[in-house]
């Protein structure tokens, strides 16, 4: 944060750098206080400029969304994927989790802002085509989670559906519990590994 505030396009500073700090100040924000709360004059002057100055980024609140939603998914979903590699559907599964559980003590703000994502797009369907691809990630991570469980041989008994719906409601629900009671931990995790693989 800095002590004077620019009224326009921050001189001598790096453009890159200079939005990266309004995305970071902007995922606090939209994490503690949802879209609708979030305000644009608040989040410039928290990164260190005027609204001036981040509308030259940012044209509008939507666009800003976008924006924090896109730098957080490229930061976290290759994280997730590289997990799909593994030699078996168990490993893959605790894999993803521990890497979530990680970003999740690592860096907080993720976690909590993605967890958020699914309320907000209720609420407001504008987000929806801004953020298409995480429904695009959770059904190829999960589609590809259940290809690699059949050819190990690990899942047998449900249809793709069926299983993928599972999956998607015991590993989210595992994250989204872990944020609101804040105690996502490495016990929790275990008993919901052990219980996927019982499947």
């Amino acid at each position: 944060m800095v002590d004077k505030r620019s009224s326009g396009r921050p001189m001598g500073k790096d453009s890159t750098k200079v939005r990266e700090a309004y995305i970071n100040t902007a995922r606090s924000h939209f994490t503690e206080y949802g879209y609708s709360q979030a305000s644009m004059s608040t989040i410039a002057k928290d990164a260190g400029y005027t609204p001036t100055a981040l509308r030259h980024h940012f044209s509008n609140k939507l666009e800003l969304y976008s924006a924090v939603f896109a730098s957080t998914a490229n930061e976290v979903y290759p994280q997730i994927v590289q997990h799909l590699y593994s030699p078996s559907m168990a490993e893959a599964i605790e894999g993803s989790m521990t890497t979530m559980l990680h970003i999740s003590i690592n860096s907080p703000d993720y976690t909590y802002f993605l967890s958020r994502v699914p309320s907000e797009l209720r609420q407001f369907p504008e987000i929806r085509e801004r953020v298409e691809i995480r429904e695009n990630f959770t059904d190829f991570f999960y589609s590809s989670l259940i290809t690699l469980g059949r050819k190990t041989g690990e899942l047998e008994s449900l249809t793709d559906e069926a299983h993928i719906k599972f999956f998607r409601i015991a590993m989210q629900g595992w994250i989204y519990e872990g944020h609101y009671s804040q105690n996502v931990n490495l016990t929790t995790q275990v008993a919901l590994v052990k219980l996927l693989q019982r499947l």
